[in-house]
């Protein structure tokens, strides 16, 4: 037999659990709607300040600017503007950026990364690396999520020869934006 008190209990515990759930999806962003963004960016250097370390050969640290076209699978395209630092020898290191996707609509994503280069095929950098969204604007804004990339270099940046770095890379972004 059913008491009052057993069936308070069980009311108790039903409304407990309807809260709870609706708490985990509404609050928690695992529960958010992730999107993903591919794409291809087009970029050259504008502009690269290299200095020798002097402690072994072939050892540079640089500070460098990239500006170019991020090209997208359903046809948008955005600029693209990065800047970061390298340490490398003999053409194999690692570099620190932020990079910005500025849109027509003037939206930007602005995200903080990391990567490692090596030589590649006739000399010219293989790029891999990561990076985590820390702002949006626009319909990015409260932009939460990572992306990860390939690439490589099709120039040197050489003065001499007019070559400006140009360089591709292949672009993942998984993210969430908050619910509006």
């Amino acid at each position: 037999m059913i008491t009052r008190r057993m069936k308070i209990t069980s009311w108790g515990f039903v409304v407990t659990l309807v809260i709870t759930a609706w708490l985990l999806v509404s609050v928690n962003p695992i529960f958010a709607q992730t999107k993903t963004m591919n794409y291809r960016l087009s970029t050259y250097l504008s502009n690269v300040e290299v200095l020798p370390v002097g402690d072994a050969e072939g050892h540079l640290l640089g500070l460098f600017s990239r500006k170019g076209l991020a090209s997208f699978e359903n046809g948008e395209v955005a600029t693209f503007t990065n800047w970061g630092t390298q340490d490398a020898t003999k053409g194999r290191g690692t570099f620190d950026y932020y990079v910005m996707l500025t849109f027509d609509d003037n939206s930007t994503t602005v995200a903080k990364g990391q990567g490692t280069f090596e030589p590649g095929p006739k000399g010219l950098s293989l790029y891999k690396g990561t990076a985590e969204f820390i702002k949006g604007t626009g319909r990015f804004e409260g932009i939460k999520g990572n992306l990860s990339y390939t690439g490589r270099s099709l120039t040197p940046y050489s003065k001499e020869k007019g070559t400006m770095g140009d360089a591709y890379y292949d672009v993942t972004s998984t993210y969430t934006l908050p619910s509006k």
